[in-house]
């Protein structure tokens, strides 16, 4: 019961409105010299340093002679790749590259820092950007104090231009300790405003579909959210969920994108649809008008339970609308990559996507889901991770995420590999199920949250470097970063045989015990502390075996029914359906 319980609240949360195959897992003998140079051929600079790392670690004297032949080609590639994106101005493509040759043990030829290149990316005078989008590539990548002081200047006026408040202190402090003065007559939010004064930052958003068909009836079918302004060029945040008829290429429909201000609700703005991230229910929008309030994320400041927040938003529509409350919690596991918040704040439908800002004007959260059963449970995606997306959604498109094709269960040592993808990054590099992966990119991890923190300043094509155990021995090796799915679980179960997915999806490992010609009987071998087959009573050494596998695509759901005799119920035969949404939290 508690697990069907489980399933709806998960799904009434979310209803708040391919991976490709590389077939199977690659052998050493799958991978040849004649592999890697054609990949060589095709500068998939990230493949060819993953597939140079296998043959270095077979322990075959002839494939780690070859390896080093191969280091030379990959290193002139990479160098090649390098310099092309300099000549280009692509220093953040430069960068990466730079990135991949640091944790590859390789060499960009040239006095080059990671550092510099992110410093000559926001100082280069390209008006295709903002001085916001600069401002929160110099939040998320550049390190300040590694600059020289004419630099640090420079920083500081475009973040003044920007008016990131949190990063303007940053800056100040650090100006401070070198005792040099900063031109702060540039500060021009600086002031105190009001709590009215929030509403000219934020907006209504409306989507117009057309009409829908109910009992015969034609009705009109619209979407109502709201959104909040992060850049006086006219760019701001609102739901995914909120505008995803825009952008989904499944939606088949009338669709227009509008935007309302907070004091004229008259008149419709036109809005068109810049970057979005599914994964974190996230867009941001575009419209051609400057507004008076801009807001920004806080940076380094801790919401615990019963600090005071403020949301502002359009609930049922009603524009203009500022409730005040708590967060109540952290943590909660509603998103695949990060825990959001829960708050004790009146929040309804119009709501979502609506800023949550702290005492001093800084956003704390973006409102996307509740409860409508619960009085007062409602959720907000942490600031924390939004403004690490912010660089990535103003590069327009879909933002993809890093995905190694690994399902993984938090351990003491490390985060123990529970289940491999077929065909993703963490099949092909050799890893197998039960090593404990321990770092990656030189960032030691013990929880699936230190690699969602990660892979947010990390970019799907790159290659990085990862340490594991294996049977108590250390290894190490390099490992291409694919691209994650919506649903890794989805995908997953297109590919591969059901009973490999009970590990990740119902969190328990088994045996195959006999086979007959009504199908295979299993043993439970482990039971992971609070999955959904611990909530159920499951226990090791229960045998059972499945009588039905039903994956609702629409719904995101698995559901299996198995005929099992419980160790604690004196193996008394029994029937049981357990129930996971696709969205698990155990996918890196």
């Amino acid at each position: 019961m508690k697990n069907i319980f489980y399933v709806i609240i998960v799904s009434l949360i979310l209803s708040c409105s391919s991976i490709p195959s590389k077939g199977n897992i690659q052998s050493l003998e799958d991978l040849t010299v004649e592999k890697i140079y054609d990949a060589i051929k095709e500068e998939d600079i990230s493949v060819v340093l993953e597939d140079i790392s296998i043959l270095q670690r077979s322990g075959n004297e002839e494939n780690v002679l070859e390896s080093e032949k191969l280091l030379i080609e990959a290193s002139s590639l990479i160098n090649r790749l390098f310099i092309k994106a300099v000549d280009n101005k692509k220093f953040i493509d430069a960068s990466n590259y730079f990135f991949t040759a640091e944790q590859s043990g390789l060499k960009i030829d040239g006095e080059w820092s990671y550092n510099n290149l992110i410093l000559d990316s926001v100082l280069e005078e390209d008006k295709s950007k903002t001085a916001t989008e600069k401002s929160y590539i110099i939040r998320n990548y550049l390190n300040i104090k590694l600059l020289d002081n004419s630099d640090l200047a420079k920083i500081f006026e475009l973040v003044a231009s920007a008016g990131d408040k949190s990063l303007i202190a940053e800056i100040r402090n650090e100006a401070d300790l070198r005792s040099i003065d900063l031109p702060v007559d540039l500060i021009t939010d600086n002031k105190e405003i009001s709590k009215t004064d929030f509403l000219k930052g934020t907006v209504t958003i409306w989507v117009n579909r057309g009409m829908k068909i109910e009992g015969g009836i034609g009705i009109p079918d619209s979407v109502i959210g709201s959104g909040f302004f992060i850049d006086k060029e006219g760019y701001l945040l609102t739901n995914y969920h909120v505008i995803e008829s825009e952008v989904d290429p499944e939606f088949e429909g009338f669709s227009r994108l509008y935007v309302r201000l907070w004091d004229d609700q008259n008149t419709k703005i036109p809005a068109k649809v810049v970057g979005w991230d599914k994964i974190f229910d996230i867009a941001l929008l575009k419209i051609e008008l400057e507004p008076e309030i801009v807001f920004s994320f806080s940076q380094g400041k801790k919401y615990l339970p019963g600090t005071p927040i403020i949301a502002i938003g359009s609930p049922g529509g009603l524009e203009n609308t500022i409730t005040s409350g708590i967060v109540s919690a952290s943590g909660r596991k509603f998103l695949q990559m990060c825990g959001v918040m829960q708050v004790d704040v009146p929040i309804n439908h119009g709501n979502s996507g609506g800023p949550l800002i702290d005492s001093d004007g800084e956003l704390v959260g973006v409102v996307f889901a509740g409860i409508e059963q619960f009085e007062g449970i409602n959720f907000a995606i942490p600031g924390e991770y939004i403004s690490k997306l912010v660089p990535a959604l103003y590069n327009g498109g879909r933002v993809q995420h890093p995905f190694l094709g690994l399902a993984v269960q938090e351990e003491d040592k490390g985060l123990r590999i529970i289940y491999r993808t077929p065909g993703a990054s963490g099949s092909l590099v050799g890893l197998k199920n039960n090593d404990i992966v321990t770092s990656l990119a030189g960032v030691e991890v013990k929880k699936i949250e230190d690699i969602n923190k990660l892979f947010l300043k990390l970019r799907p094509g790159i290659a990085i470097k990862i340490n594991w155990i294996r049977d108590e021995v250390e290894m190490s090796g390099i490992i291409a970063l694919g691209i994650r799915p919506d649903f890794p679980v989805l995908d997953a179960s297109k590919i591969d045989l059901k009973y490999k997915l009970i590990a990740p999806v119902f969190g328990m490992t088994i045996n195959s015990i006999s086979k007959n010609i009504f199908g295979t009987d299993y043993m439970i071998s482990e039971v992971f502390p609070g999955s959904i087959a611990d909530t159920t009573g499951l226990s090791v050494n229960d045998p059972f075996s499945i009588k039905k596998w039903q994956v609702v695509e629409d719904q995101k759901l698995i559901l299996m029914q198995i005929k099992i005799k419980k160790r604690k119920a004196g193996f008394l035969e029994s029937g049981v359906q357990l129930g996971a949404y696709m969205g698990t939290t155990n996918f890196i």
